[in-house]
């Protein structure tokens, strides 16, 4: 398995994570990963081109219990945000179902390994698997009220197969539609509640070593501590930065491959190179996620060494201080994974002072001020960085 060896990487979003640096109110929630980020016109590009794969299926209760048991079926995905139902509200499912009562649709996302992720119907299934293991009594059923009081194995046999064998008609999204094809689907799905962004999603359909990653980053001290606890984890803002900055850095180091060990390419799609970056991440060892984890930690220390709290800002113009800016984020954190830190504190004069000329760089400023998001100026950006790092290198070996 690769071996994370140094460096990290980029982010183009004008996206400044206190206030939106852009000015634009209109674009503000597009910034935060909105899941209706596209134009009428992009889906209609995107829609006729993209491989979209949704089956009906059906499943007996019991065979989704069985698939929870061995952990293949997730239940707690974080775009399931709403609170847990009350014992009357379980027990009535239970009594429907009893009944023969049809329920409504369940919807599913398959991974490329099988599991099923939950993405409508979690708290009936929770009610579900809950009561087969007699972890709640029914009460105040109001047809079978002669089942009040009644555990799972207090049902006679007959009860228990009706429950057991009661089928769910699912809705599953299959491989290999692409993810903002599923962002749109579960945007439709979940319109009830609040509306979910795109990392918030994906964070879900890719739980494991990436997303323990991203949480343990986030809530680390020299984190919090460079970014002065301005970014705002609420909305996974912070992981999102933090993912977007491992995403290209990992693909500027031609490390980011496919589960065919295909090299990934960037080509301007933020939700697929980003779920592809998690997937990739899921199939590391832990030793190469522990190495990327101290190369990032290592990025933000020499970042607070040179910058202190002023890191990832472009100079005030006299007035307040600007807010964090994701492209410097991601672009001086992959500048100083080249660096020791005794290096940069040995030489943090000379090096603070490069940096500095490069903020006031005309074209440095047009590409911060241009993308929007989309992430059309990464490659422009890292090419800037890597004729830094080169400038550095030569300076601080003189």
């Amino acid at each position: 398995m690769i071996l994370v060896k140094n460096s990290f990487d980029d982010n183009s979003l004008y996206l400044e994570i206190e206030n939106f640096e852009d000015g634009n109110d209109e674009n503000k929630e597009r910034d935060v990963l909105n899941p209706t980020y596209y134009s009428n016109n992009e889906l209609t590009e995107i829609y006729p081109e993209a491989n979209i794969k949704v089956e009906r299926e059906q499943y007996p209760i019991f065979q989704l219990k069985r698939k929870y048991d061995k952990q293949s079926i997730i239940l707690d995905p974080d775009f399931q945000r709403a609170k847990v139902w009350k014992s009357n509200q379980q027990s009535e499912l239970i009594e429907s179902v009893l009944m023969g009562m049809p329920l409504p649709t369940f919807y599913l996302n398959e991974s490329k390994d099988g599991n099923l992720i939950v993405v409508d119907g979690r708290q009936r299934l929770t009610t579900f698997f809950s009561y087969l293991n007699d972890e709640f009594k029914l009460g105040n059923l109001r047809i079978l009220s002669y089942l009040n009081g009644s555990k799972f194995s207090d049902l006679d046999q007959k009860l228990q197969a009706n429950l057991e064998d009661f089928q769910l008609i699912t809705q599953v999204i299959k491989p290999p539609t692409p993810d903002r094809i599923k962002f749109d689907i579960f945007d439709r799905v979940n319109r009830g509640g609040t509306p979910l962004n795109n990392q918030e999603m994906r964070n879900a359909l890719y739980q494991g070593k990436a997303s323990k990653l991203l949480n343990i980053i986030s809530k680390s001290q020299i984190f919090k501590k460079v970014t002065t606890n301005s970014i705002n984890s609420v909305r996974m803002k912070d992981k999102y930065l933090i993912l977007r900055t491992i995403a290209f850095y990992l693909w500027r180091k031609n490390m980011l491959l496919d589960p065919n060990g295909y090299k990934i390419n960037y080509k301007n799609d933020l939700d697929e190179f980003l779920g592809n970056t998690m997937e990739f991440l899921n199939s590391l060892s832990d030793e190469s996620i522990e190495q990327l984890e101290n190369l990032f930690y290592k990025a933000l220390e020499n970042n607070y060494e040179i910058f202190g709290q002023d890191a990832y800002r472009r100079p005030s113009d006299g007035g307040k201080k600007k807010p964090i800016n994701m492209i410097l984020f991601e672009s001086f954190n992959y500048l100083f994974t080249h660096f020791d830190t005794s290096t940069c504190r040995e030489n943090k004069a000379v090096i603070k002072e490069i940096c500095e000329f490069l903020l006031k760089d005309e074209e440095l400023n047009r590409l911060l001020t241009s993308d929007r998001g989309r992430g059309i100026v990464i490659p422009d950006i890292f090419d800037i960085f890597d004729n830094i790092t080169k400038e550095i290198l030569y300076a601080v070996q003189d």
